[in-house]
């Protein structure tokens, strides 16, 4: 005979209810509150792990999509074995993988083509006269959706024109929220426009006090790798480089953009190591200073001329004067000025400015100059 007590339902003690329902609610917690490992944080978190994983093996320039745990990856790659390399990349950036792992558990990589790179990777938006134009290269179809979504939405009066082209080669997974940013930047400015080449994003142009600070605020934290050059003047004024005010480089003509360019050489020195061409890191004031210049002078050729004193033999003097003005125009292409206008020639010790007899006169003739001119057709 059985005993009616044996089938009653057994209580637990009120200790160990308490102590599963606190185990419980640490559990959910450490899967639901505002950390790295929450369950809503995880996308995010793994997003920038594959990122880093994708650079690390050379593929910074495809876009990457999570949805869940499962990573999309859109762009190009310069051979068959790239597309194999990056999916293997992306799959273990966090671990094995795994709904409690918490890593990287697909890839999808339908969306990895093979086509050409772009060297170097540029991209801009520029407005004027109310048109919005959206140019260069991007990393997927559909990044240039998105950036041509972002400009309808930046300038609802406008109808953005789309000249952009998908190719290899961004600087990092992070180009389409850079360049969406510059997007809403450049809406903030009154006249101009933004370029990024490769990890160097610049505007170039001019804003308002409020503009102005709204561009810095977007700006304020850049993702590595990419920096920010801001070449535009505020009211029309020059407030970096003082001794440009009175000069119109935004709309003046070849010969105020030259007119800049001396008085920034007037005090100031491009220093390199004797027979080097490697530029002095003591330089780097006066070269972003030149760079401001050029990047509002862009509408004009360039020429960045080299110069030597008379010491030495003539052919080493030609080349070491030629090879320091390749420095400093890839120093300048570097930070966004075109470099289709940027010419750089060497004159070695043909063209001083004053006599050599003198180490005064010998270092004066040893220098870096600007001639600009009208673009040949």
């Amino acid at each position: 005979m059985t005993n009616s007590a044996d089938n009653a339902p057994r209580r637990l003690p009120a200790g160990v209810l308490i102590a599963g329902g606190c185990a419980l609610a640490a559990m959910l917690l450490g899967l639901f509150a505002p950390h790295d490992g929450a369950v809503w944080r995880m996308p995010h978190v793994l997003e920038q792990r594959v990122a880093s994983a994708l650079v690390a093996a050379g593929y910074p320039g495809l876009d990457i999509e999570m949805q869940g745990q499962r990573a999309v990856l859109r762009g190009m790659v310069e051979d068959e074995s790239g597309i194999e390399s990056a999916r293997r990349a992306a799959l273990t950036a966090a671990g094995p993988g795994g709904s409690w792992a918490g890593g990287v558990t697909s890839v999808d990589v339908s969306g990895v083509a093979i086509g050409a790179m772009q060297r170097p990777f540029q991209w801009g938006a520029r407005r004027d006269d109310g048109r919005v134009t959206l140019s260069g290269a991007v990393p997927s179809e559909i990044t240039r959706q998105s950036l041509m979504g972002a400009a309808r939405a930046a300038f609802p009066g406008a109808d953005p024109v789309d000249e952009m082209q998908v190719a290899g080669g961004a600087a990092s997974p992070a180009f389409a929220r850079v360049a969406r940013s510059a997007i809403r930047a450049l809406a903030r400015l009154e006249t101009g426009e933004v370029r990024i080449i490769d990890s160097h994003v610049a505007f170039i142009g001019d804003a308002t006090g409020e503009g102005a600070r709204a561009i810095h605020a977007l700006f304020a934290e850049p993702p590595p790798p990419f920096r920010v050059r801001y070449a535009f003047t505020i009211d029309g004024l020059d407030v970096q480089n003082p001794e440009l005010q009175g000069l119109n480089l935004n709309s003046g003509d070849a010969e105020t953009c030259e007119r800049a360019f001396d008085r920034l050489m007037e005090r100031n020195v491009i220093n390199f190591p004797e027979n080097s061409a490697a530029i002095d890191p003591s330089s780097r004031r006066i070269l972003d200073a030149l760079a401001t210049v050029a990047l509002r002078c862009d509408r004009f050729a360039l020429e960045v001329a080299g110069h030597t004193d008379n010491v030495g033999a003539r052919e080493a003097n030609m080349t070491l004067s030629r090879a320091r003005a390749d420095a400093v125009a890839n120093y300048l292409a570097a930070q966004g000025v075109s470099r289709s206008r940027l010419t750089a020639r060497g004159y070695g010790p043909d063209s001083p400015r004053i006599s050599n007899d003198t180490e005064a006169g010998r270092a004066a003739n040893r220098r870096i100059e600007f001639y600009v001119g009208e673009v040949r057709p």
